[in-house]
């Protein structure tokens, strides 16, 4: 007969590991003990007859042989890793034994060393998520458009949410004391999914066209000629690359659905890239008029 297994998922931050260590506990204490650990997801085996008490320990591993042995030696089985470095262990509750038999770190130096190794790591990652953010800063300065903005704001809450978990593991004590610690890890996460997916679907829908016109000569004056019908899904900034030429003055234009001119340029040469225009959302149209051949190269993303 197969051993009875289930699969939970649950979301933990790394300056939040003691919930999951309580959680595990728990799990044990009803019959369930954990088979594999996972980042997001973990898989446990049903055995009742056994209850353990679980403690996790975050670092790099150069001789895992040697560092299993010292646990080993201190009465902890291991159990299994995860990819992002952090182990887990336990050890055979005995309901007359000390609470501190159950901990790994028994004294606060070694607990703050191994917190310090991951307040290293979050500090490392959130200067290079600072370096993004920055990027995607100035990028929101100088051409600013909604799909930016939404990436600006997953990368402002990431860093944030970093530098306030490196905050929450060096203050062991506060840490402990916070109940609702999972509910506020969970609710940056969902900030920064939602503000991803939202500037991944803003920027899919942004209309990307290109237009190349030429002709030697006209048999009549072109008058308000359009063409190329284009749709802005939402308001926002809208860029045009536009590049004309021609013996004599011609005039471009983008226009509304009703005819009114958004925008408008004129001359025997004409070359501007990235011209910001501030698109409602709706239909738009080119137009233009000129009495000789002529040239025009035109771009709107």
């Amino acid at each position: 007969m197969s051993k009875e297994t289930k699969r939970t998922f649950t979301f933990y931050s790394a300056w939040d590991y003691e919930r999951e260590e309580k959680d595990l506990d728990r799990a044990s204490e009803q019959g369930w003990q954990l088979l594999k650990a996972g980042l997001f997801s973990s898989k446990f085996v049903k055995n009742p007859d056994l209850r353990y008490r679980y403690q996790l320990d975050y670092r790099e591993i150069e001789d895992k042989a040697r560092y299993l042995e010292t646990f080993r030696e201190q009465g902890w089985e291991y159990v299994d890793s995860t990819f992002n470095g952090w182990h887990y262990f336990r050890k055979v509750y005995d309901p007359d034994l000390p609470e501190e038999a159950y901990r790994i770190f028994t004294d606060e130096e070694s607990l703050r060393e191994m917190n310090g190794r991951w307040i290293r790591l979050a500090l490392g990652m959130g200067a290079v998520i600072g370096a993004f953010l920055l990027a995607y800063l100035v990028w929101m300065i100088l051409r600013p458009k909604l799909p930016t903005l939404f990436f600006l704001l997953s990368f402002l809450l990431l860093s944030v949410m970093l530098v306030r978990g490196a905050l929450v593991m060096k203050r062991s004590e506060t840490r402990r004391a916070r109940s609702h610690e999972g509910a506020i890890f969970l609710t940056f996460i969902a900030a920064i999914l939602l503000c991803l997916i939202t500037g991944t679907v803003l920027a899919a829908l942004r209309p990307s066209m290109n237009s190349d016109m030429q002709a030697g000569s006209v048999d009549r004056p072109i008058v308000d000629e359009r063409w190329n019908e284009f749709s802005a899904p939402y308001t926002d900034f809208y860029y045009l690359d536009l590049e004309f030429e021609a013996p004599v003055p011609m005039t471009f234009r983008v226009l509304d659905k009703q005819g009114g001119v958004v925008y408008s340029a004129s001359g025997v040469s004409f070359c501007e890239k990235g011209i910001r225009l501030r698109l409602p959302r709706g239909t738009y149209e080119f137009s233009m008029d000129v009495s000789s051949g002529y040239r025009l190269d035109l771009k709107i993303r």
